[in-house]
């Protein structure tokens, strides 16, 4: 049995519904209770219920707040800065591909992260190098690789003002790049500063969200760790026509039950136009270490083309162990 809750009638029969089910919770078993929609008004989108999240619903769990908390979520993006404070071991393997998937390069590295308060420097341990990966003159020949050693190598010893989250000061050139890069990894669904395609990741606005199905569902992940898993996906409608409309074509957010912390998040980026062309996976987990969170493992998958650089298609994964 599937309700669809229209809005002006949403809040009433929502009530009613969990009423009733409050009223038969005695007499009807979890496998009873079918998988629910819940809509929301305020941006336009239905959130689909399994039979789990329906039954917590009867104990307190509030669908709003979640879907808000979805929305404004920072833990990911703390798990990441929480890199910047701590000492660690980290396996770094980036490939380049040509197009008729021949490798073209390969670069694997081990680095060690030392960080004391405030600062922190980082150190090569070992380097394997194949192909082509650097120009003549050391410089990184792809952009990829660039992109990446700004995200998560240290070249030489460098303090923060604070643990305290600052706004980021306006940045131009490969700095604008990697903040516009961040927002879609540690916040997506954000509005990203990127021409044409910038409003297209904001699957949450009323103009978005109709091309999406959301979700809510729960779910083991890893050693039987219990989880609210929210998940955005283009319908199928959509997955063909107007492929230009969307960006974010997938999105799994696994959250864990007891926290809400994020633990794990998966998701695709596509867009096909006369500017750009782009399309990318990428899988992150967390770890918990005392308390807080920290990047245990990230995977990338996928291929690029923009004005004013070449096309590259590449893979790239990093382990993140040994915290201190």
């Amino acid at each position: 049995m599937t309700f669809t809750f229209f809005v002006d009638m949403k809040r009433f029969l929502l009530r009613f519904y969990f009423l009733m089910l409050s009223i038969l919770g005695s007499h009807l078993s979890m496998a009873q209770v079918d998988t629910t929609t819940y809509d929301f008004g305020d941006f336009g989108g239905i959130v689909y219920l399994d039979s789990l999240v329906v039954t917590a619903t009867r104990s307190g769990f509030n669908v709003d707040d979640f879907v808000s908390m979805v929305r404004n979520d920072e833990s990911f993006y703390l798990a990441f800065r929480n890199l910047r404070f701590l000492s660690y071991l980290s396996e770094n393997d980036i490939e380049m591909f040509a197009k008729n998937g021949e490798a073209k390069a390969h670069y694997q590295s081990k680095t060690q992260q030392l960080a004391e308060g405030l600062c922190r420097e980082m150190n090569v341990l070992d380097t394997e190098v194949e192909g082509k990966f650097y120009k003549r003159k050391g410089d990184y020949k792809y952009y990829t690789a660039k992109l990446y050693d700004r995200l998560f190598f240290t070249p030489k010893r460098h303090c923060e003002t604070s643990r305290a989250v600052g706004k980021e000061n306006a940045a131009k050139g490969m700095s604008k790049h990697v903040q516009e890069l961040k927002k879609l990894i540690f916040k997506p669904g954000s509005k990203a500063d990127i021409p044409i395609i910038g409003n297209r990741t904001a699957i949450f606005d009323p103009e978005m969200a109709p091309y999406y199905d959301f979700k809510i569902s729960s779910r083991q992940y890893r050693a039987g760790q219990d989880c609210y898993v929210f998940t955005a996906v283009v319908k199928e409608a959509f997955q063909e026509k107007k492929k230009d409309k969307t960006v974010i074509k997938f999105l799994e957010t696994y959250f864990d039950k007891s926290t809400f912390q994020v633990i794990a998040r998966n998701y695709q980026l596509a867009y096909s136009g006369a500017l750009f062309d782009f399309d990318v996976k990428m899988e992150i987990e967390l770890i918990q270490l005392n308390g807080e969170y920290a990047p245990e493992y990230i995977r990338y998958d996928g291929f690029w083309d923009v004005p004013g650089k070449k096309p590259e298609i590449s893979k790239f994964s990093t382990r993140f162990y040994e915290f201190k």
